[in-house]
């Protein structure tokens, strides 16, 4: 059974400004505007897990990626099903769902009727919502500093762990971190916490990779839960994304449908670093 963060642990969420951490955490190394891939050797500690999902190489030749999500927990607005289409060498995002319309087309973020309607920051959403679909892969872009970082255990099995962090004036927040805990036997991302650095009693929250899908020979996520919180042997309620209808496409997307319409409102919000 799907459920879906309850009133109470979205109102504590949204109250103990954590949502607002969440969004300025979240950001770090989002927007690689005509990014590119980062070196990648032997030792680096993430190269079976993205030889497991399916290889850098393969995802580096994709250029569309498109999806439904169902649930996506930081707003009402956005837990309903809303489609992306994404394009993959610029992360360029556009977003439709019930009751509004967003998009980012490199310089600038929009929403249709407004951000009331999406209940997110424009460029958050626009952003953050892909880069989690898009693990790992993501954290195989330019500027992206990757190291081992031993054993972790999470609900009583142990992981190998990659710490993930950015080197400074990458994408929007640099400063903050990945923690990606990995199965050892199909060297799978399992799970990850990341920091979240606006809030003094507020150290990590989790995302649960629970299932994956293959789509034109990439593992992605199919089913991840968000805890907000690090408690690795009792993280408490989750609330559950469903991702479906993914495609992948070699082409790229007309790049005019990124462009905000003349009703749009702009996100005109400074970057963070």
């Amino acid at each position: 059974m799907i459920t879906y963060f309850s009133k109470g642990v979205w109102m504590s969420i949204k109250s103990s400004s954590l949502f607002l951490a969440l969004i300025l955490t979240i950001s770090a190394g989002l927007a690689f505007n005509g990014y590119v891939l980062a070196e990648t050797s032997s030792d680096n500690p993430l190269v079976k897990t993205f030889e497991a999902h399916g290889g850098l190489d393969k995802w580096a030749g994709k250029s569309t990626m498109i999806y439904t999500l169902d649930g996506f927990p930081l707003s009402p607005q956005v837990a309903k099903p809303n489609k992306s289409t994404v394009d993959l060498k610029n992360r360029y995002n556009l977003i439709e769902g019930e009751g509004f319309t967003v998009g980012f087309n490199g310089l600038q973020a929009w929403a249709v009727p407004g951000p009331d309607a999406v209940g997110l920051p424009t460029r958050f959403f626009n952003l953050g919502s892909f880069y989690f679909i898009g693990m790992p892969f993501v954290f195989g872009d330019s500027g992206t500093v990757i190291t081992d970082a031993g054993t972790a255990t999470f609900k009583g099995k142990t992981y190998r762990v990659a710490n993930v962090g950015y080197k400074r004036g990458t994408g929007y927040t640099s400063s903050d971190d990945y923690v990606l805990l990995i199965d050892p036997v199909t060297d799978r991302l399992a799970l990850i916490h990341h920091s979240v650095t606006e809030v003094p009693d507020v150290d990590r929250v989790t995302w649960v990779f629970n299932e994956w899908q293959e789509v034109d020979g990439l593992l992605v996520p199919a089913l991840l839960t968000f805890y907000p919180g690090w408690n690795p042997e009792d993280p408490g309620e989750g609330s559950v994304t469903v991702i479906r209808n993914v495609s992948f496409s070699d082409d790229s997307p007309d790049p005019s449908i990124y462009n905000p319409p003349d009703e749009a409102v702009i996100d005109d919000s400074p970057e963070i670093h």
